[in-house]
Protein backbone atom coordinates (compact mmCIF):
# COMPACT_ATOMS: atom_id res chain seq x y z
CA UNK A 1 0.00 0.00 0.00
CA UNK A 2 2.56 2.73 0.65
CA UNK A 3 4.59 1.55 -2.71
CA UNK A 4 0.93 2.64 -4.17
CA UNK A 5 1.07 5.66 -2.19
CA UNK A 6 4.75 6.61 -3.35
CA UNK A 7 3.89 6.13 -6.48
CA UNK A 8 1.31 8.92 -6.64
CA UNK A 9 3.59 11.13 -4.94
CA UNK A 10 6.18 10.56 -7.40
CA UNK A 11 3.61 10.51 -10.40
CA UNK A 12 1.92 14.24 -8.83
CA UNK A 13 5.87 15.67 -7.81
CA UNK A 14 5.56 15.93 -4.54
CA UNK A 15 8.32 14.05 -4.13
CA UNK A 16 11.67 13.15 -5.82
CA UNK A 17 13.90 10.17 -5.79
CA UNK A 18 17.34 12.55 -7.02
CA UNK A 19 20.99 11.38 -7.53
CA UNK A 20 23.93 13.11 -7.74
CA UNK A 21 25.47 13.33 -11.16
CA UNK A 22 28.73 12.07 -9.53
CA UNK A 23 27.13 9.31 -7.03
CA UNK A 24 24.59 8.48 -9.56
CA UNK A 25 22.54 5.78 -8.66
CA UNK A 26 19.55 4.29 -11.24
CA UNK A 27 16.44 3.31 -10.37
CA UNK A 28 17.52 -0.04 -12.43
CA UNK A 29 20.35 -0.32 -9.95
CA UNK A 30 18.31 0.16 -6.88
CA UNK A 31 15.83 -2.61 -8.06
CA UNK A 32 18.73 -4.80 -8.57
CA UNK A 33 20.28 -4.34 -5.47
CA UNK A 34 16.95 -4.69 -3.36
CA UNK A 35 16.36 -8.05 -5.38
CA UNK A 36 19.77 -8.94 -4.05
CA UNK A 37 19.10 -8.23 -0.36
CA UNK A 38 22.32 -6.20 -0.24
CA UNK A 39 19.73 -2.70 0.48
CA UNK A 40 16.33 -2.13 2.28
CA UNK A 41 13.78 -1.51 0.52
CA UNK A 42 11.95 1.97 0.63
CA UNK A 43 8.40 0.42 1.80
CA UNK A 44 10.36 -0.72 4.68
CA UNK A 45 12.22 2.78 5.30
CA UNK A 46 8.81 4.59 5.08
CA UNK A 47 7.65 2.23 7.76
CA UNK A 48 10.22 3.11 10.24
CA UNK A 49 9.33 6.57 9.52
CA UNK A 50 5.53 6.88 9.57
CA UNK A 51 3.90 10.39 8.41
CA UNK A 52 1.84 10.35 11.56
CA UNK A 53 5.17 10.57 13.92
CA UNK A 54 7.24 12.53 11.60
CA UNK A 55 5.26 14.58 9.29
CA UNK A 56 4.41 15.07 5.68
CA UNK A 57 7.55 13.39 3.65
CA UNK A 58 8.62 16.65 1.04
CA UNK A 59 11.40 14.95 -0.42
CA UNK A 60 13.56 12.09 -0.78
CA UNK A 61 16.58 11.46 -2.30
CA UNK A 62 18.94 7.97 -2.78
CA UNK A 63 23.12 8.89 -3.08
CA UNK A 64 26.09 6.83 -2.87
CA UNK A 65 28.27 8.74 -0.05
CA UNK A 66 31.29 8.17 0.91
CA UNK A 67 30.81 4.22 -0.32
CA UNK A 68 27.48 3.53 0.75
CA UNK A 69 23.86 3.96 -0.29
CA UNK A 70 21.68 6.50 1.76
CA UNK A 71 18.18 7.11 1.69
CA UNK A 72 17.44 11.52 2.50
CA UNK A 73 14.37 11.93 3.70
CA UNK A 74 12.82 15.33 4.47
CA UNK A 75 9.78 15.84 6.36
CA UNK A 76 7.17 18.71 7.49
CA UNK A 77 6.53 17.94 11.00
CA UNK A 78 3.28 18.98 12.52
CA UNK A 79 5.01 22.06 14.35
CA UNK A 80 6.00 23.52 11.11
CA UNK A 81 10.08 22.05 11.25
CA UNK A 82 11.71 20.74 8.65
CA UNK A 83 13.47 16.98 9.72
CA UNK A 84 16.25 15.62 7.65
CA UNK A 85 17.36 12.00 8.41
CA UNK A 86 19.63 10.24 6.58
CA UNK A 87 19.52 6.44 6.49
CA UNK A 88 22.13 3.32 5.29
CA UNK A 89 20.33 1.66 2.58
CA UNK A 90 22.05 -1.42 3.55
CA UNK A 91 20.46 -1.91 7.21
CA UNK A 92 18.25 1.12 7.55
CA UNK A 93 20.44 2.51 10.42
CA UNK A 94 19.68 5.72 11.32
CA UNK A 95 23.27 8.01 9.92
CA UNK A 96 22.39 11.34 10.69
CA UNK A 97 18.65 13.65 11.71
CA UNK A 98 18.77 17.28 11.39
CA UNK A 99 15.74 19.61 12.33
CA UNK A 100 15.11 23.05 10.76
Amino acid sequence: MKTAWLFLALAAGTTSIQTLADDAISQAEIRRLVQERKIVPLETILEQYPENIHGRLLDLEVEREHGRIVYELEFLDPRGRVREYEIDAHDGRLLKQEFD
